[in-house]
């Protein structure tokens, strides 16, 4: 039905927007949906899977919602998107009294900080997500992606143990001499 996740997100926004109201906790005008990593903090071990940023660090002043790209099963992209969006309705509270309020109106359960959905939930919301279709996603595996190692050389002194670090491109030139005992560095 929807081409991109984020016709998607916005499109499930605006299905939440008057269960929001319904349960007193109105959404703001500008919120903005997108799919992509959480800040660098939060992307280590898949930690983080969804993340909302407050209008003050948005230049045009809209609420940032990300929703992690290693998610693809469209109830738990919608539940991180409830989970965020209460963060919009209660900007500022964190995970503190009246965003507690809100999520377990919404039917999230577990802990503040990590909700989870349930088969109530799912039941709950099953024609709300079934109207918006697929969601239009393949999960991202990060699992095994490579981090490129360094590609400095280690470079030793033979007498005195003084250690330096220098590319392949000045190993090809010529090694240093030490200059504590002039020795000529070896690579280790």
């Amino acid at each position: 039905m929807y081409q991109t996740r984020e016709d998607w997100l916005q499109a499930a926004v605006a299905e939440l927007r008057p269960l929001f109201d319904l349960n007193g906790f109105p959404l703001p005008d500008k919120i903005r949906v997108t799919c992509g990593f959480p800040s660098s903090r939060a992307k280590a071990n898949n930690r983080n899977i969804g993340e909302h940023w407050s209008p003050s660090a948005s230049e045009d002043g809209t609420h940032e919602i990300l929703i992690s790209p290693v998610v693809d099963d469209q109830y738990d992209v919608f539940g991180i998107l409830v989970h965020e969006l209460c963060h919009a309705a209660t900007d500022g509270d964190g995970h503190g009294r009246q965003f507690g309020k809100i999520a377990r109106a919404m039917g999230l359960g577990g802990k503040l900080t990590a909700t989870t959905i349930d088969d109530l939930f799912k039941a709950n919301f099953s024609q709300l997500v079934g109207g918006l279709g697929e969601y239009p996603h393949a999960r991202l595996n990060v699992s095994g992606r490579r981090v490129q190692s360094t590609r400095m050389l280690k470079a030793v002194c033979p007498t005195c143990g003084y250690t330096i670090r220098l590319t392949q491109k000045w190993a090809d030139q010529g090694l240093p001499v030490c200059s504590a005992d002039g020795s000529q560095f070896q690579l280790s």
